[in-house]
């Protein structure tokens, strides 16, 4: 039998949190630290982007965003 540590009563006790969504491309920009422009002109047109419209509002679920960019500096 293993030891209950705070760790694995943690892993035990954790909820599994909504993914979040951010809204703008100013939020994207900020949460990711590039300028709108950047967004709308280049990752939201990249393949695969996480980066997303709906009209005529961006969106990016920020678990796939940031999944996305450490994919993409592989």
């Amino acid at each position: 039998m293993s030891t209950l540590t705070p760790r694995r009563l943690d892993a035990v006790l954790e909820r599994p949190k909504p993914d979040r969504i951010i809204w703008t491309l100013p939020a994207i920009g900020a949460r990711i630290g590039v300028g709108a422009d950047f967004v709308r002109d280049t990752l939201a047109k990249q393949p695969d982007s996480p980066v997303k419209e709906i009209g005529g509002r961006y969106y990016a679920f920020e678990d796939d965003l940031l999944t996305y960019l450490r994919g993409r500096g592989a």
